[in-house]
């Protein structure tokens, strides 16, 4: 059996803890840090969820924010990470435990000396991330109230692409990249005159703008049987897609091939008879 021993007390709920395997861990359970030290074993039976922080990276960058963190701060983030974990599928990247930490941190300096930053693709954001979104949110209001602070709504979207960029196992940056990507799009379908107040047809032009970013990404583009018809049918506004899919193949330095025009046609059409309806 492998024997835990608290290295770092977070919160009642959260410690560090070191393995007899060599590893250390973020273990969480209801009060198993209550009066608890360090060198104190907790047993296996206390735990109801554990991260391991496999790489000597990792755990350095760990070991960093301890020192600069208040315990207070790092331990409330660390149920913030429970509890998103606990709410989304797929196991997150380790690397998270240090980097949101790092940026509640900031951000609750910021707070408190009263300055705040916007997040320029928070629209974007709730529109493409939703379950990452509703599990940001609640977790904002967590830590509203369990660090008294009134941290903005904008911190909602930051939190949302930490939780998502955990799940995909990357950098919060990497999943920026992309909504940077569909936000420059909307607003040039703008400048074409498409209208996204309607929140069901952003919805599903925003979902199928980020599926097919995917999938010129990863080479898996759609074949479109429909196309010539879609051209014959819809010209005005083929060539209004064909103005974003250019505006795409330059973005990702990979071209847009036109069956995906023509889908990227058919949501845009959709669009402009919503407006018109």
């Amino acid at each position: 059996m492998i024997e835990r021993t608290i290295i770092h007390v977070l919160s009642h709920n959260v410690v560090m803890a070191h393995l007899s395997s060599g590893k250390n861990s973020i273990a969480f359970g209801k009060g198993i840090g209550f009066k608890k030290t360090p060198g104190m074993v907790i047993a296996e039976g206390e735990i109801t969820q554990e991260f391991l922080l496999h790489t000597s990276e990792v755990l350095k960058n760990y070991e960093q924010i301890l020192n600069a963190v208040d315990v207070k701060i790092i331990g409330i983030t660390e149920e913030v990470i429970a509890y998103a974990q606990g709410m989304l599928e797929g196991a997150f990247s380790e690397t998270i435990h240090a980097s949101l930490v790092d940026h509640i941190n900031f951000a609750v300096e910021r707070q408190k000396r009263g300055i705040f930053i916007t997040n320029p693709f928070a629209y974007e954001i709730q529109y493409m991330y939703p379950e990452e979104y509703k599990v940001a949110k609640k977790s904002v209001e967590f830590l509203n109230g369990h660090l008294d602070v009134k941290l903005p709504e904008d911190e909602v979207a930051f939190l949302a692409m930490h939780f998502n960029g955990a799940r995909k196992k990357e950098q919060a940056s990497g999943s920026l990249a992309v909504v940077r990507v569909v936000s420059q799009t909307i607003e040039s379908a703008k400048e074409l005159g498409f209208n996204f107040e309607d929140s069901f047809s952003t919805l599903r032009f925003i979902s199928h703008l980020k599926g097919l970013i995917e999938r010129v990404k990863q080479k898996k583009t759609l074949q479109n049987s429909l196309l010539d018809k879609i051209k014959e049918e819809y010209g005005d506004t083929y060539v209004k897609a064909k103005v974003l899919s250019l505006f795409l193949t330059d973005a990702l330095q990979m071209e847009v091939p036109d069956d995906e025009t023509g889908y990227l046609t058919m949501h845009l059409e959709r669009l402009l008879q919503r407006t018109e309806a």
